[in-house]
């Protein structure tokens, strides 16, 4: 044991990989790493090399390594774990075994921790060290480290080993100073690494180490590492060679390598991670199965989003998100759909489903369908497929389209509760909900044209997925409720799927293809340095109110507050990693006020970034104001649009609450008009001119901002106005709307404007995400108390709205419909 002190002072103590294989294994070395650097690390191996790296690692890892060099007889076991959360921590902790011939048996244990937000990340380690000899037991110590990766090709490191270079007895682990770089001139399948490592005081121990590490095929790599002194007597040259074989959650890393004098060293890494690595294409690829109604269904029960755990983004954006990723997935060879009553789609977002299929098959992928309980709306989606299939039992209610206005107007006599109505334009026909027993001249004339244009657009595209002709869909339609053999005959549906065929179909549709039931297109372990820039998704989804954005707790439809809309919005313009904005409105308005305060807020973004806007099934009235300040609009053929317009409603309670209840109250007043809003008595002929002329002055400057924004004369506007519903394609002729398509088309375009090339990813990211805790009351979406049932009866009763009764002027789509 007497060499251990001179062992401990040898020059060959800085902290590299490649350049430990001639070190003895004494304190502080641990065991060898295949070839890396500390700018290239960000694996749980990071607490022995740069702990500052830890960040970068993603879910939990696991590694063991075993080394052994036969000439020095040195043997080494080291385990580390880590993992980081939410992309700003990272920690890990390790445990080193080392044993070698004529030198004492030590442990070395690691900790570390990691803090950062962006490109840079601080980190800190700790490790002590336990042995039989006394000095070597009580030795310990602090690594400090920073990595910095600016840019995707560039990654930069910096690590201080044992900062306070501790001593213990006649022992001293000596501080060394690690700079390093980090390139990536192809891109991710090649990096090349530099680091070089020095000990405080003693420039004998300068050392340059080299890497490399290639990917040859997906889950296959190569390395190698060369490492030397700088000045004479200091470390001797070594070489390192190493390859990797990756499968999903397990990794397997041999690396070789030796140094003049001290043998051939042998190093072995085992990989266990939650999360996916890429690992290579073998068979003939993945099948996988997509419940839509599943993926359409908010998460979190009842209890949960109480308490405000669940968060995300809304279901239907993160679906079309899933299909477009899943379109340009490789891996991918299949999807079967499984389809029944796609909640929260209305017809145009099922054409954009229908859109979203043919990208599938167009990419390549086979798309069989799947029926369970359908109707039209679902129809339209799964007819895109190659295959559509429905099961024995499966009803098929594709009977044609028809539309459902419920009227409370004959309601509200018998309860004596009249309705001041102040408006512009016969079409502005918001309260007659409220007010009628039946459709209006002007609202007929609307829904009459909606349902001529929507099922002209419904064959049209179900014929030509088909392959069938017009007439032999409107003879389906004539025999109402369907049955699967029935569907077969008229050619619907290519075959009548039974649960012992399913496999078979499989095998046939994708032959030789594995099905895999965890699939997710964006499941691999992403090894880009940096972020991707990004397109910000800002949604108004719902009614459009003052404040934060919130849900009913009736089961309504949600409510997109302005607030939250605007800030989200200066947080996307702000973010240097956005590239662009694409707002996607599927609202059909709501207060003038905040409809106001949106549009002013997107003219105010689109000084800085382009804006694109995205209409889903309804950007009426409000919604259609916010969306129009944008560079672009796009929306899909059955989108409802337009509808430009304001109204002002108010109930007079008196014959409810006086006449029928008892209930009195008294006004006293100290000007013309104190009781203009109040809500127990209607309008006096003065107080209905002012509130008219208030309406009128609102509309006018309606009018004029869309004037403005789409470069249209006012009086033209004027004649699309006065509360008129278009649908996506005849406000596109009319120059409301820029473009048809839906969101993917819209991003693409959001890509163009920002002058993004076709070659570089972009990430997508849904900005002012629902939080909860009780929300519904105060602001951000909250959770549903109604069943499904009782929810639809208050949706068609058009009672999902209470904000309708707020004081303020209202731009809001004039009707609650159904269409079947």
């Amino acid at each position: 044991m007497r060499a251990l002190p001179l062992l401990l002072l040898c020059p060959g103590l800085v902290l590299a990989q490649t350049g430990r294989i001639p070190q003895p294994a004494v304190p502080p070395r641990g065991v060898t790493l295949p070839p890396t650097s500390a700018a290239l690390v960000d694996e749980a191996t990071a607490l022995s090399l740069n702990p500052a790296s830890l960040r970068f690692m993603g879910a939990g890892q696991l590694f063991y390594l075993h080394e052994r060099n036969l000439v020095r007889d040195q043997v080494g076991d080291a385990l580390f774990l880590g993992t980081s959360f939410g992309g700003g921590v990272g920690v890990g902790a390790g445990v080193e075994w080392l044993r070698g011939r004529g030198l004492p048996d030590y442990r070395k244990t690691s900790v570390g921790l990691a803090l950062g937000a962006g490109a840079l990340s601080l980190g800190a380690s700790y490790h002590a060290l336990a042995s039989e000899v006394r000095a070597v037991d009580r030795l310990s110590g602090v690594d400090l480290g920073l990595t910095l990766r600016p840019a995707r090709l560039l990654s930069l490191g910096a690590v201080i080993q044992d900062v306070t270079a501790p001593t213990s007895g006649a022992y001293t682990l000596p501080r060394v100073y690690q700079l390093a770089l980090g390139l990536r001139p192809l891109g991710e399948r090649l990096t090349l690494g530099a680091d070089l490592a020095v000990a405080h005081g003693d420039r004998r121990t300068a050392q340059l180490t080299y890497t490399l590490r290639a990917t040859v095929l997906p889950g296959v790599g190569l390395g190698a590492g060369l490492s030397h002194g700088l000045v004479a007597g200091g470390p001797p040259l070594a070489l390192q060679l190493a390859a990797t074989l990756d499968s999903s959650r397990l990794g397997l890393t041999y690396a070789a390598g030796g140094a003049r004098g001290g043998g051939m060293n042998h190093v072995l890494a085992v990989r266990l991670s939650r999360e996916n690595y890429a690992a290579p294409r073998l068979g003939r690829g993945v099948l996988a199965l997509v419940d839509l109604d599943d993926r359409l269904t908010p998460r979190g029960g009842l209890g949960v989003n109480l308490l405000g755990v669940s968060r995300g983004t809304d279901p239907y954006l993160r679906l079309v998100r899933w299909l477009d990723d899943a379109a340009r997935d490789e891996r991918l060879k299949g999807v079967v759909l499984k389809l029944s009553e796609l909640p929260g789609v209305d017809w145009a977002k099922a054409d954009e489903l229908h859109r979203a299929v043919l990208r599938l098959r167009a990419a390549g992928k086979k798309v069989m369908a799947v029926l369970h309980q359908v109707d039209d709306r679902t129809y339209l989606v799964a007819s895109a497929a190659d295959e559509v299939y429905a099961l024995n039992a499966s009803s098929l209610l594709v009977n044609g389209l028809s539309a459902q206005v419920l009227y409370l107007g004959g309601t509200m006599e018998k309860l004596g509760v009249t309705w001041d109505v102040a408006r512009v334009g016969d079409y502005k026909t918001a309260p007659e909900q409220l007010t009628r027993r039946d459709l209006s001249p002007a609202e007929r004339e609307t829904l009459e044209g909606f349902l001529d244009t929507q099922t002209a657009y419904d064959v049209e595209t179900v014929t030509k997925a088909r392959r069938i002709t017009p007439e032999r869909l409107r003879e389906a339609w004539g025999a109402g409720i369907l049955t699967a053999r029935r569907a077969q005959e008229f050619g619907l549906v290519d075959g009548v799927l039974m649960p012992e065929d399913f496999d078979a179909k499989l095998e046939a549709l994708v032959p030789g293809a594995r099905y895999d039931s965890r699939y997710s297109p964006r499941d691999e372990r992403d090894p880009r340095w940096s972020p991707r820039r990004r397109i910000a998704v800002v949604p108004v989804l719902g009614s459009i109110v003052g404040g934060k954005s919130r849900g009913s707790p009736l089961g309504g439809e949600l409510a997109s507050g302005a607030e939250t809309f605007i800030l989200a919005l200066e947080r996307a313009q702000r973010d240097p990693s956005v590239v662009a904005i694409v707002l996607r409105v599927d609202s059909p308005g709501g207060e003038v006020l905040a409809s106001d305060l949106m549009y002013r807020a997107v003219l105010e973004a689109r000084k800085h970034k382009p804006v694109i806007a995205s209409m889903g099934d309804v950007a009426a009235s409000g919604g259609y104001y916010a969306a129009m300040g944008a560079d672009e609009i796009w929306a899909l053929p059955t989108t409802l649009t337009g509808s430009i317009g304001v109204f002002y409603l108010k109930p007079a309670l008196q014959g409810l609450l006086g006449d029928k209840l008892g209930v009195s109250q008294e006004t006293i007043g100290r000007a013309p008009m104190p009781d203009l809003v109040n809500l127990w008595r209607p309008w006096t002929d003065a107080e209905r001119e002012a509130m008219q002329g208030w309406v009128n002055a609102a509309y006018d400057d309606f009018i004029t901002q869309v004037a403005t924004s789409r470069k249209l004369d006012k009086e033209k506007v004027d004649t699309l106005a006065r509360g008129r519903v278009w649908t996506g394609s005849a406000a596109h002729a009319r120059g409301l709307v820029d473009q048809m398509g839906g969101l993917v088309e819209a991003l693409a375009s959001a890509r163009a404007r920002a002058r993004v090339p076709q070659w570089e990813e972009l990430d997508v990211e849904v900005v002012a995400e629902p939080s909860g805790f009780l929300s519904s009351w105060g602001g951000e979406p909250g959770v549903n108390v109604l069943p499904p049932a009782l929810q639809q009866l208050v949706r068609e009763a058009g009672l999902e709205s209470p904000w309708l009764l707020e004081p303020g002027l209202k731009a809001a789509r004039p009707f609650s419909l159904q269409v079947r």
